[in-house]
């Protein structure tokens, strides 16, 4: 035989083998093989299928929000331990790439007689299981930390222990069997061998969700679904009292670089008719949400039944308060409408009914069906003719005319006296849908968007949340974290801390035949420069004030809502509170008493003054009655509190209870109160304050510690045309501002013209000024250290440097008057401040020097909110009030 016959040959013979070998192997690992689902009891209280972990993994670490996750306590370890892995070499091995892939079984599993939950992996190692034969081997090879060989016979494992808590590891045929139970670990042969009941129990299989179909499937009890969902909302736990869950909970998570899909599914049933004709509908694609405005920031759309059949659903668990309360309002509206609530409401609604919010606009539109337009006409003409309701049609804006329902003065003053009041919106007909807003503006920009089909489903960024996706829902929600809070984030909990990183969200909810399908789409949208810490509701029996303080450790923070002030600890979200007679102010008492003492003024609009501790206790000699009515806030600094009265007069009260008057007065009451500033200077430090009575006498003022006008003050605001001739520069609003300068005092103050008045310590205008900005101004500037930034009703954020240059940048859909808030802070440590603005809208606004916006803004703030700097190694933070009533909290990144 020839050589190169025997070289084919013995390559023949190795092949022949490595074939029978790889076969043998094959079917070896086939010998006895058990599914992972076979050793999982059926007492899991939530059962996890992972069809496939290596993609399942790659998906993660390719999660952009991954590291921000890491900020919810509950997950930065698991988060650290996936870090670790992806930098690590393990998972870089392909061999062990290849033994990952089998499917993983995780389960929970309910502790017994008060014992803890325990929890069980069972891993499918596939071909690669007759490794698991020589598991006790590996024993000699292996060293890492905190891992033992326990060498027991056949409970022979390895052992993973760390502080609190122990995970046994070890092989049942061909799966990898892990537990942090011994117990549950050396009875994993009893898994499997259990009767045929036991073992169909175990088995529990999916029905509606196809496991390999997504990253991570599961299988919920019922009881633990239930209590996942009502610790987040008091208003589900509600329903779900009345509800049946027929089967397990089935859910589906996949994972994407930049967003999160979770569905769902389970069979419900009521033994309540008005929920269970509900339940047993089938969902339908409601119109609404083709025609949702594309500048919607969010927008709940509710299609489950017609008016009078979410009534009688609601009936079930709002309890006999709510009917007593709609049986009340029948009543009223049948003496003074002549209509009942059915025939109001009920006899010309459709199955529709939505709240759209638009950026940069405070006030939402609502959006109702109209079945019958004959009837709705009929209806409101009958309600315009009574005593109650009027119709104004007098507004028209960009040549539309826009009418108005209207609360009679009469009515509205009675009402007040009960503490209620009620909104005049205004409405319009698009279709076969009525369109109502307390906005004209917003009104009119929902009712363009609809008519030039510029809708949200037509933009990339719906596009991208619910592409691919039925449009079927009973309910759905679509919000953005920038403007708004969907009532599932309000509490604070491990679910709702992680749900906060992404900035977008999209929630549908249909019903099909008894099934409810659920689905959630979660995107990071823009929220690249700050991280949600946490939010709470403000329980206030009104709205909150749009200026919020805090004490000078940020220890608490101080909110006033009508005649109730608040304190909130910002350690554990605990809040005490104070209410009054009268409206109420709360400002932190900088100045008085130790420095790591916490005080605060509050003052009622009749001039109570009460110097209180953080939990909100009075001092000794305190409260005290100045018998003033105050024309504007009151303010403090350096240890008193400074009222202005409607006589023209400025009173301080010390925290002893001492009131002092100013020496000077002014011939017209402060509608908004002093500036202040201390300066040090080679006589020790000086103390400065401007005053701006607004009249049409333009007089600045700037003051000394006691209210003494300093020489050359007043000073008159006026300019001088190219021609000489000199014009008073009118009003202006808000407070002047105080600000050193090269180690000089200066005063600025803008007229509502846009004429910006700069002066020196001398009453000296300063070299360049004034400026004229183009536009109508509502709030004071602010300077950051070098320049004045100011921002204009229209828009325009103004940069203007102390040699009169003036810059600018329009903000597209803004707006802002009296209630604006605008200031400069450092967020980044870079000792360059940004420029943070708020407006009419519920959105906070910033931007660098350069007029970059900052990554994550706007935010859903209004008013003034309060900045924390960054000390060492903690961020810098955001407080701030939204119009949900919500005190909302950032952590720059």
């Amino acid at each position: 035989m020839s050589k190169g016959k025997r070289l084919v040959k013995g390559l023949l013979v190795v092949f022949l083998i490595l074939v029978f070998i790889s076969a043998a192997w094959a079917v070896f690992s086939l010998v006895g093989r058990v599914k992972a689902d076979a050793l999982v009891s059926g007492s899991a209280i939530i059962r996890v299928n992972i069809s496939n972990p290596v993609r399942l993994f790659d998906n993660i670490v390719s999660h952009e929000s991954l590291n921000e996750i890491s900020a919810v306590p509950s997950l930065s370890q698991a988060v650290s331990a996936i870090n670790m892995l992806k930098e690590g070499p393990l998972l870089k091995n392909r061999l062990v790439r290849m033994a990952a892939r089998g499917s993983v079984e995780a389960a929970l599993l309910s502790g017994e007689g008060g014992k803890p939950e325990t929890l069980v992996v069972v891993w499918d190692m596939g071909l690669f299981s007759p490794l698991l034969r020589i598991f006790p081997a590996l024993s000699n090879f292996v060293s890492v930390k905190n891992l033992y060989y326990v060498n027991a016979g056949k409970n022979s494992r390895f052992e993973y222990r760390q502080k609190d808590k122990t995970f046994f590891i070890g092989p049942y045929r061909n799966l990898l069997f892990i537990s942090d139970s011994s117990e549950v670990f050396e009875s994993r042969a009893g898994f499997y061998e259990k009767t045929e009941e036991e073992k169909q129990l175990a088995g529990r299989q999916f029905s509606a969700i196809k496991p390999s179909s997504y990253d991570a499937a599961m299988l919920i009890s019922t009881a633990f679904f239930s209590k996942l969902l009502s610790e987040q909302d008091a208003n589900i736990a509600a329903i779900l009292s009345n509800i049946d869950f027929d089967s397990d909970v089935e859910a589906g998570v996949s994972v994407y670089p930049q967003k999160i899909e979770l569905r769902i599914t389970t069979p419900l049933s009521s033994q309540k008719e008005s929920l269970s004709r509900l339940l047993e509908d089938r969902s339908q694609a409601p119109g609404l949400a083709e025609r949702l405005p594309a500048s919607s920031q969010y927008a709940t759309i509710l299609s489950a039944g017609t008016l009078d059949e979410l009534f009688q659903a609601t009936l079930v668990f709002a309890g006999q308060e709510f009917e007593d309360t709609i049986r009340r309002a029948d009543s009223a509206s049948r003496t003074i409408l002549g209509l009942s609530i059915d025939d109001l409401l009920f006899s010309w609604t459709g199955k529709e009914f939505a709240a759209i919010g638009l950026e940069g606009r405070p006030h939402p539109v609502y959006a109702v069906q109209i079945a019958d337009e004959r009837k709705r006409q009929e209806v409101f003409d009958k309600t315009f003719q009574s005593i109650a309701l009027n119709e104004n049609t007098r507004l028209s804006l960009d040549g539309v005319r826009i009418p108005r329902i209207e609360v009679p003065e009469f009515l509205q003053s009675i009402l007040r006296k009960w503490d209620m009041f009620l909104p005049s919106p205004y409405y319009m007909v698009y279709k076969d849908y009525l369109l109502a807003s307390e906005s004209a503006s917003a009104l009119l920009e929902a009712l363009r968007a609809m008519q030039r089909n510029d809708v949200l489903a037509r933009t990339a960024v719906w596009r991208n949340i619910a592409g691919g996706r039925t449009a079927v829902s009973a309910f759905s929600l679509y919000y953005s974290l920038d403007l708004s809070m969907p009532f599932f984030l309000r509490k604070n909990t491990a679910i709702s801390g992680f749900l906060s990183f992404y900035r977008q969200g999209l929630v549908r909810m249909s019903f099909d035949k008894g099934k409810a399908d659920i689905s959630f789409v979660l995107v990071p949208g823009s929220g690249s420069g700050v991280n949600l810490v946490n939010n709470f509701l403000v329980e206030t029996r009104r709205r909150p004030s749009n200026r919020i303080y805090a004490s000078a450790d940020d220890s608490k923070i101080f909110i006033s809502a009508g005649d109730t002030v608040v304190s909130v600890n910002t350690a554990d979200n605990n809040s005490v509170e104070m209410r009054g007679q009268d409206s109420l102010w709360i400002i932190p008492a900088d100045g008085v008493g130790d420095k790591k003492e916490i005080n605060a003024w509050i003052t009622s609009e009749r001039g109570r003054v009460t110097l209180v501790n953080g939990e909100l206790e009075p001092a000794q000699g305190f409260p005290v009655l100045t018998g003033l009515r105050l024309s504007s806030p009151p303010v403090a600094f350096n240890g008193r509190i400074y009222l202005c009265d409607e006589d023209g007069k400025v009173y301080a009260v010390d925290a002893k209870g001492a009131q002092t008057v100013w020496e000077t007065s002014f011939t017209s009451p402060l509608r908004s109160p002093p500036s202040f500033i201390t300066v040090d200077a080679k006589g020790g430090a000086r103390q400065y304050s401007a005053v701006y009575p607004k009249s049409f006498f333009s007089e600045l003022w700037l003051l000394d510690q006691n209210g003494k006008a300093l020489s050359g003050w007043p000073v008159q605001l006026s300019k001088t045309d190219e021609d000489g001739f000199t014009e008073n520069a009118g009003i202006g609003f808000g407070s002047p501002l105080l600000f050193a300068h090269n180690n000089r005092v200066h005063t600025a103050f803008v007229s509502q013209s846009g004429d910006l008045f700069v002066y020196d310590e001398n009453a000296q205008k300063v070299s360049r000024f004034p400026v004229e900005l183009d536009g109508v101004f509502f709030i004071q500037p602010v300077f950051d250290g070098t320049f004045l930034w100011l921002v204009s009703s229209e828009g325009n954020l103004f940069r203007v440097s102390m040699d009169g240059e003036v810059l600018y940048q329009n903000i597209a859909g803004f707006s802002v008057k009296e209630e604006g808030y605008i200031t400069a802070f450092d967020c980044d440590g870079d000792k360059t401040p940004e420029v943070f603005i708020t407006g009419e809208g519920n959105a906070l606004y910033a931007y660098t020097r350069n007029f970059r916006s900052l990554g994550g803004f706007p935010l859903p703030v209004w008013g003034k909110p309060h900045f924390v700097p960054s000390q060492g190694n903690k961020k810098a933070e955001i407080f701030g009030i939204g119009m949900d009533w919500r005190l909302y909290r950032w952590q720059f990144r």
